[in-house]
């Protein structure tokens, strides 16, 4: 009987210690993608990059930006990044928060910190033809260039879930000014 309270308490905590706080999502917790000897892709002209899980992820390169997703019966887990020129005047971050709100449904929001500077991020829910998702969109400020990206994350609602998208949230956080 002492072995099984023992083995239970250890698994307990293995499970715990294993879990990492979404940095987007509220409550929720979950083991993370490891991204350490992944698939490293470079945007044109090498001015950013992102990592991917792996090549079955199908990368794509585009002039503004990298799409990459994994599509499977029915259901999907999809990566975007699209790099634009920031308009003049350059909304502040709660206008740029209510602009999207009148577009999506948002579920829940926020504010991180990207390059020093704070972004905005959304939970939506949305349709991509028959099959809803749910996706988180992180907005990004370069640094130093008038450029600004949007980092999208989504699975398919039909088979996934928030867990799916704290689980490969290190995707977004692979992001990098090259």
């Amino acid at each position: 009987m002492k072995n099984k309270i023992s083995l239970l308490i250890f698994g307990i905590l293995f499970l715990i210690s294993c879990s990492e706080k979404s940095e987007f999502l509220n409550d929720c917790e979950c083991k993370k993608i490891n991204l350490d000897s992944d698939v490293t892709l470079f945007g044109m002209e090498h001015r950013y990059s992102i990592k991917l899980p792996s090549n079955n992820w199908n990368p794509e390169i585009t002039d503004n930006g990298i799409s990459a997703g994994i599509f499977e019966e029915n259901a999907f887990k999809y990566f975007g990044l699209t790099e634009m020129g920031k308009a003049k005047p350059w909304m502040t971050l709660a206008e740029q928060q209510k602009d999207i709100e009148s577009k999506y449904e948002v579920i829940e929001n926020g504010i991180t910190d990207v390059f020093e500077k704070k972004a905005i991020w959304n939970l939506v829910e949305e349709k991509f033809d028959t099959i809803p998702i749910i996706g988180i969109y992180v907005t990004v400020e370069h640094p130093t260039d008038d450029l600004f990206y949007t980092l999208n994350l989504a699975v398919s609602k039909n088979k996934y879930g928030k867990k799916e998208l704290c689980e490969l949230e290190n995707i977004i956080k692979s992001f990098k000014i090259e």
